[in-house]
């Protein structure tokens, strides 16, 4: 029996792998003109997704920086109060 890590990547090739012959199919059944519309429209989106991925990771870095900071601070021995305003 295959270990369970080997039988996941395995699944993930095959799934990505069924994904691109469904994708295939279906620019198969447009007009070629439509298709490359679908493709440009696909490019743009994928474009989207990686620019908010990399906005929410300098986020999530900076906040972990943060948080990081203010336990650094906390403990040199003062407690600080932190002002926090309800809208």
């Amino acid at each position: 029996m295959r270990p369970a890590k080997t039988m996941n990547r395995e699944f993930i090739k095959n799934m990505i792998l069924a994904k691109q012959y469904e994708r295939d199919a279906f620019l198969s059944l447009l007009s070629p003109t439509i298709a490359q519309h679908v493709q440009v429209i696909e490019k743009e989106v994928k474009g989207m997704i990686f620019d908010i991925a990399k906005e929410w990771a300098v986020d999530v870095s900076s906040a972990v920086n943060a948080a990081e900071k203010e336990k650094t601070d906390e403990t040199d021995g003062e407690k600080k109060v932190k002002k926090v305003s309800i809208t």
